[in-house]
């Protein structure tokens, strides 16, 4: 009997067993590190964007910047909406990237020159820098706090923008659905334009995001029904006619507008800014663009994806949803999108049922600032087809 060749056998056995052992745990790390990406990036919050700020909204145009509206420190300064900005500090005819720079470097109580021009009077503005974070105040709008529970019991935050004082009868309204990888600001841009055509607003905070409660998303899945709770806040809304609802998603939000569309009849427009066709599709093309296996990777991350948030990847498909949906929908994608192929917007155009109006965005990627053609293009498509 060989006394010595089964000690060997048990020590060989327990070196595969504990080999298999530390692979199946680096393995379970890595799935739970990149599920994260999917079910719970980074979270910006409103109540952490203090940024240095004046009150202005900006808008390009043929003769320059131009100020849309001029409200707190501007406005107590003596600007004005309509002034052409002639000067900001040192930095003569700006960009609007160049005015933000130069009021991101000031603190509080610092002051800034503007110089503008009226007309043909010049004027010149001393104007004091506050530091405090976002609302749609620092552009001039009113605004109420809302929060509200969504199908699950869980509250949900943002900002009620009323359509103008004195609008007559029961107006359309918007409710904006965010990226995955902000909150309610991310719509902010193009409120002041809608605000003035007449509309009532909600912006918020999905499930997992901002300041709503929630630790998880689903990609724009699950936060269908968060929309389908801000549509029931505006129907509520004694000055919003409930059957003239609009959706406007960007990215996730794009996608979960398509799935609360297709099923609540009280949705009668959207605005779909960079959706993705399929969701299995868009997590393999990812996982490329990092140089992973998607073959080996892609089926136990959603895996792990669906089980900590409570949901099926695999089967989230705009590209089916919206064949269901029946309301006309004006449709943006930047041609240059690194994250979301602009094939996804022409495969969604494809499979759409309903009436879509597809407005390519030249050199633009995913997360690039929209130029104000955009907002102008909404407000015209939503005031056509809510009025």
């Amino acid at each position: 009997m060989n006394r010595v060749g089964v000690p060997v056998a048990f020590t060989r056995l327990d070196r595969w067993l504990i080999g298999a052992g530390v692979a199946a745990a680096a393995a379970a790390v890595l799935l739970l590190y990149l599920s994260q990406a999917i079910v719970a990036p980074p979270r910006p919050r409103v109540s952490e964007s203090g940024r240095p700020t004046i009150g202005v909204a900006l808008r390009s145009s043929s003769q320059g910047l131009v100020l849309a509206a001029a409200s707190g420190s501007a406005h107590q300064a003596g600007l004005k909406a309509g002034d052409r900005i002639v000067r900001i500090g040192d930095r003569t005819s700006p960009t609007a990237a160049m005015f933000d720079a130069a009021i991101a470097e000031r603190r509080e109580g610092d002051t800034v020159e503007i110089e503008a021009m009226r007309d043909e009077t010049r004027v010149l503005a001393n104007v004091t820098v506050a530091v405090k974070p976002v609302t749609p105040a620092d552009i001039g709008l009113p605004f109420e706090e809302v929060a509200f529970r969504n199908g699950d019991g869980l509250t949900l935050r943002g900002w009620y923008v009323p359509p103008p004082a004195g609008t007559p009868g029961r107006v359309p309204a918007v409710a904006y659905g965010h990226g995955n990888g902000t909150d309610r600001r991310h719509w902010l841009p193009v409120v002041l334009a809608i605000h003035r055509a007449g509309f009532a607003q909600i912006l918020f905070d999905f499930t997992g995001r901002g300041e709503s409660d929630g630790d998880v998303i689903t990609l724009g899945y699950h936060e269908a029904n968060d929309l389908r709770a801000a549509c029931d806040l505006l129907a509520g809304r004694s000055e919003v006619d409930p059957l003239k609802l609009a959706i406007a998603g960007r990215s996730m939000g794009a996608v979960a507008a398509i799935y609360e569309a297709k099923d609540d009849a009280r949705v009668k427009a959207l605005v779909l800014d960079s959706p993705y066709a399929d969701l299995p599709s868009l997590v393999a093309r990812t996982l490329g663009a990092f140089h992973l296996p998607a073959f080996l990777i892609e089926r136990p991350l959603l895996a792990v994806a669906g089980w900590r948030a409570n949901y099926t990847p695999s089967s989230v498909r705009p590209v089916d949803a919206i064949k269901d949906v029946r309301v006309p929908i004006l449709l943006f994608h930047g041609d240059a999108d690194r994250l979301i192929p602009f094939d996804d917007a022409k495969a969604l155009k494809a499979a759409a049922t309903g009436p879509v109006t597809f407005v390519p965005l030249p050199g633009l990627d995913h997360n690039d600032p929209r130029p104000d053609a955009v907002t102008d293009q909404m407000v015209a498509f939503l005031a056509k087809t809510l009025r």
